[in-house]
């Protein structure tokens, strides 16, 4: 139906103006939380327990924000511009639409970035937000928490890497996603909300460069769900996103159906609030990041590629 090359100029090095100043491998960084609706408090709550971080203020505007005893002592500012010049980095857990403006508020400031998913609902500032680390010389993250699932341990990791070897040039779908949520909204909503997911865990998961182009061969749209085959570099995947299930739940298939490797991805999706969970390793590994040892985190090019593409299925 459509076959859409990304710009390699959006994940192009632009030339660095000014550059943060690096934070010590040993101290803690210190973070703030901007947004504190469900899973802005997830992550405070988080980083209020975690070993690396000091976490130092929380902004929220709105009155009605979410209150928890562990944020009790935190300066709550009503503003980006309000943060102590001494924050390093920071969560942007907003609404999505105001991921972008957020972001580079944050970044002109000199602070690291982990933005949740989706990083952006514009392609163009996607593109913008890159370009403004870049030229700030931090970094910018995006919360595809996913890549931290427990179900991706090494072990399971090689195995998938390996059955993707054998799969590349098929005409065969490789992997098959299937993700719902229990809440109540439009099925074209779960694209961005809940296939963008797979779409970032299929590109991981196949190495898949990020302005790889991506063909949309077929796609489906009903009351509660979206359908799309896409052929993404040199593998194809079918991809399932919708609302109204209860209860939620997301599942992957990998290889052919006579003998699939199977994954419950909804088992530990929740991030729990103590315990070494996906949300921590997630942490963690943005802060290996910020001293340019990142393993598992999706960058802002990654977040990018998966807006774009979620965008190509919705557009197609």
């Amino acid at each position: 139906m459509t076959f859409v090359a990304l710009d390699p100029e959006d994940f192009r090095s632009a030339p660095v103006a000014l550059s943060a100043s690096p934070p010590s491998d040993d101290a803690p960084l210190i973070h703030a939380i901007v947004g504190l609706g469900r899973f802005g408090t997830t992550h405070a709550r988080k980083l209020a327990g975690l070993s690396g971080f000091r976490l130092r203020a929380t902004v929220d505007p709105a009155e009605a924000a979410a209150d928890c005893a562990e944020l009790a002592a935190l300066p709550r500012l009503a503003a980006v511009d309000h943060l102590p010049p001494d924050v390093q980095s920071a969560t942007v857990a907003t609404s999505d639409a105001a991921h972008a403006p957020v972001a580079q508020a944050l970044m002109r400031r000199g602070c690291h970035v982990l933005v949740e998913k989706p990083l952006c609902t514009e392609r163009r500032d996607g593109a913008l937000m890159i370009r403004t680390a870049q030229q700030y010389g931090v970094t910018l993250s995006t919360g595809h928490i996913e890549r931290f699932n427990p179900v991706f341990d090494d072990l399971t990791l090689t195995r998938l890497r390996h059955m993707a070897r054998a799969h590349r040039h098929g005409t065969h779908p490789f992997l098959r996603f299937r993700r719902y949520s229990s809440r109540d909204a439009g099925a074209l909503d779960s694209v961005l909300d809940l296939m963008v997911h797979d779409l970032d865990l299929f590109a991981w998961l196949c190495a898949i460069p990020t302005d790889a182009p991506m063909q949309v061969l077929a796609r489906r749209i009903c009351a509660r769900h979206v359908r799309a085959r896409v052929r993404l570099g040199d593998w194809v995947a079918d991809l399932e996103s919708g609302y109204g299930s209860a209860p939620a739940n997301a599942r992957m298939q990998a290889g052919h159906e006579s003998r699939p490797l199977v994954l419950d991805l909804r088992s530990r999706a929740h991030p729990a609030l103590t315990g070494d969970d996906a949300l921590a390793r997630q942490y963690r590994d943005f802060r290996r990041a910020v001293h340019g040892r990142g393993r598992r985190i999706a960058s802002g090019a990654d977040g990018l590629a998966a807006v774009t593409r979620a965008c190509q299925i919705l557009e197609a």
